[in-house]
C-alpha cells in the first residue's frame, strides 16, 4: 500500500474528500519530520514512537578501491512499534 492507497483508504471510510485527508496526512507527517529532526520522540499511543537516534563516526572500507575510509557519524530517524502495532501484525499471521 503506498500513499495514495491510504489516503483512497481513509477517504473511503470517513467520506471526506481525498483532497482533505491528503492535507491531514501531509501535515502529520511533515509535523513528524520536523520534531524528529529537532530531536523530539513523537509517541502515538497503541502504535509507536518516532525518535532521531545518533550513529557513531566509524571506519569502513570502499567497495571498488578496497581503501579503508572514515565515516562520519550521522542524526538517523527510527520507529519503535507500540505493544498494539506488534500484536495487531502478530495476529494477521
Amino acid at each position: 500500500m503506498i500513499k495514495p492507497d491510504i489516503i483512497q483508504e481513509i477517504s473511503n471510510k470517513t467520506r471526506i474528500s481525498k483532497k482533505q485527508i491528503e492535507l491531514i496526512v501531509d501535515t502529520m507527517l511533515d509535523t513528524i519530520k520536523t520534531e524528529v529532526g529537532e530531536g523530539n520522540k513523537v509517541l502515538i499511543s497503541g502504535f509507536g514512537t518516532f525518535y532521531s537516534s545518533h550513529r557513531k563516526a566509524r571506519k569502513g572500507i570502499n567497495p571498488n578501491t578496497k581503501k579503508s575510509i572514515d565515516i562520519e557519524g550521522m542524526q538517523l530517524p527510527k520507529f519503535k512499534p507500540g505493544s498494539q502495532f506488534k500484536r495487531a501484525v502478530q495476529n494477521k499471521k
